[in-house]
């Protein structure tokens, strides 16, 4: 089976400092830091939510090499089969404003 993450490659990370992004309800950011071959990227996995309001965080720093970047893809496999997702939908009405009975 292919990875959900087949497009991540060492060149992925040149086109932005910081790059979120989701497949459904699995959020996941990275950020880069250095060079290719000599910096470090920065991965972090959460719920379906902003980035700042996530509490339920894990993260995980790789080598910004080809190495690396595949250690980068087998993690966040891992995370989204732990985890899990459904497609992305904004429920209605809002918990808030529901009644109750």
């Amino acid at each position: 089976m292919e990875s959900s993450f087949a497009f991540l490659d060492s060149g992925f990370f040149t086109k932005a400092e910081v790059y979120p992004g989701s497949l459904g309800t699995f959020r996941y950011r990275f950020k880069r830091e250095g060079w290719t071959g000599s910096g470090r990227i920065q991965a972090w996995v959460y719920e379906n939510t902003s980035f700042e309001l996530a509490e339920n965080i894990e993260t995980e720093t790789f080598d910004w090499t080809e190495e690396g970047v595949a250690a980068l893809r087998s993690w966040l496999d891992q995370k989204l089969a732990e985890r899990g997702t459904e497609p992305y939908c904004i429920p209605y009405p809002p918990a808030s404003q529901k009644e109750s009975p």
